[in-house]
Parts: C-alpha cells; structure tokens; sequence
C-alpha cells in the first residue's frame, strides 16, 4: 500500500478507486439502459477531466518548481513520455464511454470496458512508476519554496472546483488516505469546503456509485 505524504498519491487512491468503480459498472451493464448510460457518461466526464487536470498541472506547474530546487530529475522525461500515452489511451476510452451513452448495448459495454483496461494498464503503471521515482522527491521537496508557491498557484486555479474534489477525493476513501487529506489541508476546512461547496459532485456523481 503506498504511504502517503504528498496529496499527489491520494489523488492516485481516487483514480484507482474509480477505475475498479467504472469496471465493476461495465461488467454489470444493465443493456438497453440509457438511464445506466447517462450515469456513468457524467462520472466518466468528472473522471476524464480529473484525469486530465492532475497531468496537465504536474507538466505545466509542479516539474517545472521542482526543476527550481537541486532536486534530481532523472526519471521525469520518461514520466513525461508516459503522460503522452496515457493521454491517447485516455482518448480512446473517453470515446468509447461516448458510445456507450449513445448506444447503450451490452455489446457497447463489453467495448468500453475492453478500452477501459487498457488505459488502467497505461495509467496504473505510470502511478507506479511515479510513486516509485519521483514521490520520494515530491515528499522530501514539499516544503520548499518553489513546491510551496506551485501548489498555491494549483489552489488557486482550482478555487471554484475545490469543494467537489474534496468530496471526490473522500468519496469511498480508505481510513489511511482520510487521514492524509486533513494532514495536507486541515481538518475543519476540508470538512467545512466540503459541505459547502461538494454539492455538484454529490449530487451528479457520488450517486452514480451509492
């Protein structure tokens, strides 16, 4: 089980929680279910953009402060080349979740769930290599100043979504990754963001999974 010391690999609990979510769902597949298919087309777009946003910011924010500190950066390159398969994975998964919606068969399902696999091999294998390399580095290098201002600026930009990642991130969460979350943002204010500002992810898709 990975220990946690930096947000990045509760993020990762959340992606590998989902992940069993959307298989588990695909699997059973009621067909004919467009109902089903709208559920699990919204919990996919959540996913899809989470996804997305977590890469985009270490490329674009969280490497480039590292590359600031006397850190060594080796292994980043080829964590970056995996970044540029997951996301053609991600695609073509993402296009069939689309299809699913505007065809809810089992034959859809099965497709979408074969697409869905592949992309756990690319992503679940990048979060291991990641988690590896580079969080170690991440965990030592938390607290530096470049660190600091990089995971400000991600606040920041994430402002108007926090709420709802929050919850995200608690949905379905194991004990260990709970607690990680109040080291890394006090307790009182994840409890309170959460309640006031989670209502969108609760409510379009928490419930797709209760």
């Amino acid at each position: 089980m990975t220990e946690h010391r930096t947000m990045n690999t509760i993020i990762h609990a959340a992606f590998r929680r989902d992940l069993s979510r959307f298989d588990d769902a695909l699997a059973t597949f009621p067909s004919g279910s467009q109902t089903r298919a709208n559920d699990l087309k919204r919990a996919w777009d959540w996913f899809d953009s989470e996804v997305r946003h977590h890469h985009k910011y270490e490329e674009e924010v969280f490497w480039p402060a590292l590359r600031r500190t006397d850190a060594d950066l080796s292994s980043v390159a080829e964590l970056d080349e995996e970044h540029h398969q997951m996301r053609g994975a991600l695609d073509t998964a993402t296009s069939t979740m689309e299809a699913l919606h505007n065809h809810p068969t089992a034959l859809s399902a099965d497709a979408a769930r074969k697409a869905l696999a592949s992309f756990s091999d690319v992503l679940l294998g990048h979060l291991e290599h990641e988690e590896r390399d580079l969080e170690p580095i991440n965990a030592a290098y938390q607290d530096a100043p470049p660190m600091q201002t990089a995971a400000k600026k991600v606040v920041r930009a994430q402002r108007g979504r926090l709420g709802n990642i929050l919850a995200w991130l608690q949905d379905g969460a194991d004990a260990d990754a709970r607690r990680a979350l109040r080291r890394q943002i006090p307790a009182p204010v994840v409890v309170v963001v959460t309640a006031l500002a989670g209502r969108r992810y609760r409510r379009d898709v928490a419930s797709v999974w209760a």
